[in-house]
């Protein structure tokens, strides 16, 4: 009990050492509180409890959720941090495999108006109500999972299997360096905390944004009930996934019409059109989507409309991890430079979504940034903005080189390939299955469903006994990128060990970590697994179309120099995807803090400018005569 008197003690100094910092800082940011909130006035508080789903239709919170709203404003709903502080205690004890206890305790100083939180010895967060801020002294450890990493680039892939056996990737050595104190300053923002009736209340968006964000994860609401899902979830391309799985398992496969016949290319656009439109028109079955867009319409209060606006702000000034590279110093300006700000702090749900929508396909033009769904509030879907500059490039060339590749070599590419002595492995996407499909227990010709069956397939096939394989080629000059495990289990079949860094620009973390990965599928990782080492020559094929991870790979390849490069250069891509939502409930995705790296005389670089390749090739049209592009490569021996 001395020891966590004597850490909150300390800790309060710091943080009276920062609200010194603040104030200055605070004059510089944009108006006051709106005149809904002024400090001191007393406020109108009612209280609901309503449904709250956790992730499923038939997971509920026992007995409901407490939820309050003030001066009458019904659309703009306030949690208790007691409250919050159980729901996130018990959501990071599940996290850790613990059940669903909540591990968070909750701390109440009436005399200095303050909440804490604390989780484990040193994992705190504060939040004064009096300066209208909130302190993490660690952000990235209050939400880490106790047996990962500090910044878990595999993104809590399941490196051990039910038996505690080694699974398919292991953790070697990590480089971590922790972020430095985290103080979001509320009141710069004009974003609201209300401590009044021994209640301490802040805005559920404000919560959702900084603590499950980086989880991927975000709460909705829509009047009648809470919601606690991915806003990926709510993305049209992820309710279509989810009804073409739904289909494969009551079918038995899309290609296959019952009667021994293929579906055409025509049939299967027109059923992955009709599955788009039953996702997204509700269909027969209840989803979480279908239940959150049932909420009624109507216009946004004055109260919501101010707020949702000061909160955005707040959000993308702290969480777009592309900021600098925008030259953006404050997101309120930029929405008046940009025309966006009549239409953000409009009344009507329309205008804002639509405002939503084109900041991110038009003016933050990343490929990583991507408008989903609207507010349960709007009756209609925002008029279609299209795409900026950046990304309708990207999209136009990537139509081309697929148009050029199938012409080459047919409309079913990604796979492996033999042409002489060169086996070309074409990977599109880094697509992993999840952590219940057991890949031991398959043959290596049944696991070419995502790219680390792929990968195994491929390893075997270049290996296999007097196989005639000299040269390599991984063609990802169509990879859009994908999961960050299965783009580190490839650099490490490449490489032996893949090292891969993360940046987090809004702590200001940092991590290192080696990977390698169990291609021979022996529980064990050792030469036997990586193509290092064993005479051949190795290669990468990348365009502009090279996004993501598809250009994370590239990068690993250039800095270790054993991978050359062919093509051009990748098209960048650094951050990895961060879910958000508005205060009214749109949903989108931007180009997050957690900053993938690579790391060169102990310091840290983005790769958002892509890699140039070793060998340029001038001509698209070259890049998929792969009998010309044996020739080639044979040439530079």
């Amino acid at each position: 009990m001395r020891k966590i008197l004597s850490l909150v003690i300390a800790l309060c100094l710091l943080w009276s050492c920062c609200l010194a910092e603040g104030t200055a800082d605070a004059a510089d940011g944009p108006a006051e509180l709106p005149s809904l909130w002024k400090a001191g006035e007393t406020h109108v508080i009612e209280k609901k409890t309503l449904p709250l789903y956790l992730g499923a239709l038939d997971k509920l919170w026992p007995d409901g959720f407490p939820v309050y709203f003030t001066d009458g404003a019904d659309d703009l709903p306030w949690l208790d941090l007691r409250d919050f502080g159980e729901f996130m205690g018990s959501f990071l004890s599940m996290k850790d495999g613990k059940g669903d206890q909540s591990d968070i305790t909750v701390t109440v100083d009436e005399a200095q108006n303050t909440v804490t939180w604390m989780r484990r010895d040193n994992d705190m967060v504060f939040f004064s109500f009096a300066e209208q801020q909130i302190m993490w002294p660690d952000y990235n450890g209050f939400t880490r999972r106790a047996d990962r990493p500090y910044m878990d680039i595999l993104q809590g892939f399941q490196t051990v299997d039910d038996n505690g056996q080694p699974r398919l990737i292991s953790e070697g050595a990590t480089r971590e360096r922790l972020g430095s104190v985290v103080v979001l300053d509320l009141k710069k923002y004009g974003v609201p905390m209300l401590a009044q009736d021994g209640l301490y209340l802040v805005p559920m968006q404000t919560l959702a944004a900084f603590f499950l964000a980086s989880e991927n994860l975000s709460l909705y609401f829509n009047k009648e009930c809470l919601i606690f899902t991915s806003p990926t979830e709510f993305n049209p391309m992820s309710l279509t996934v989810m009804s073409i799985a739904t289909t494969v398992s009551e079918t038995g496969g899309l290609g296959d019409l019952g009667d021994g016949k293929e579906m055409s290319e025509e049939e299967m656009r027109a059923m992955a059109e009709a599955l788009i439109q039953q996702a997204l028109n509700g269909g027969d079955q209840p989803s979480l989507y279908n239940i959150y867009m049932a909420g009624p319409r109507g216009k946004r209060s004055k109260a919501l409309a101010d707020y949702g606006l000061h909160e955005l702000c707040m959000e993308l000034d702290n969480l777009y991890g592309l900021k600098d590279a925008h030259d953006i110093d404050d997101f309120m300006l930029y929405f008046a430079e940009t025309g966006l700000l009549g239409r953000l702090v409009s009344e009507d749900p329309e205008e804002a979504d639509g405002a939503i929508q084109e900041l991110a396909n038009i003016w933050l033009d990343d490929g990583h940034t991507e408008y989903f769904n609207q507010s349960y509030l709007s009756e209609n879907k925002p008029e279609e903005s299209g795409n900026g500059f950046s990304k309708s490039g990207r999209k136009a060339l990537q139509s081309s080189l697929t148009q050029i590749r199938t012409q080459a070599l047919g409309a079913v590419v990604p796979g492996y390939m033999e042409i002489g002595d060169t086996a070309f492995v074409t990977v599109d996407n880094f697509i992993y299955s999840g952590n219940g499909i057991d890949y031991y227990a398959l043959a290596p010709e049944q696991l070419q469903f995502d790219t680390m069956g792929s990968i195994i397939y491929a390893h075997k096939q270049i290996t296999r006994e007097d196989s005639p394989i000299r040269n390599v080629v991984l063609d990802l000059s169509l990879n859009n990128g994908g999961a960050a495990p299965t783009a580190a289990y490839l650099i490490g079949w490449m490489l032996g060990d893949a090292r891969l860094s993360l940046k987090n620009t809004f702590s200001g973390a940092e991590t290192t970590a080696e990977y390698r990965a169990d291609v021979n599928l022996d529980h064990a990782f050792d030469e036997q697994d990586t193509l290092a080492g064993r005479g051949l020559r190795l290669f990468c094929l990348t365009s502009p179309v090279s996004f993501s991870c598809g250009n994370l790979v590239p990068w690993a390849f250039k800095e270790n120099g054993t991978v050359k490069l062919l093509g051009s250069v990748t098209g960048g891509g650094s951050c990895e995807t961060l879910p958000l939502t508005t205060a009214w409930g749109t949903s989108y995705n931007i180009s997050g803090p957690y900053r993938l790296s690579f790391m060169k005389n102990g310091s840290y670089y983005d790769v958002d400018r892509g890699v140039e390749p070793d060998y340029p090739i001038s001509s698209y049209d070259r890049y998929y005569d792969r009998e010309a592009l044996v020739e080639y490569i044979n040439s530079l021996y």
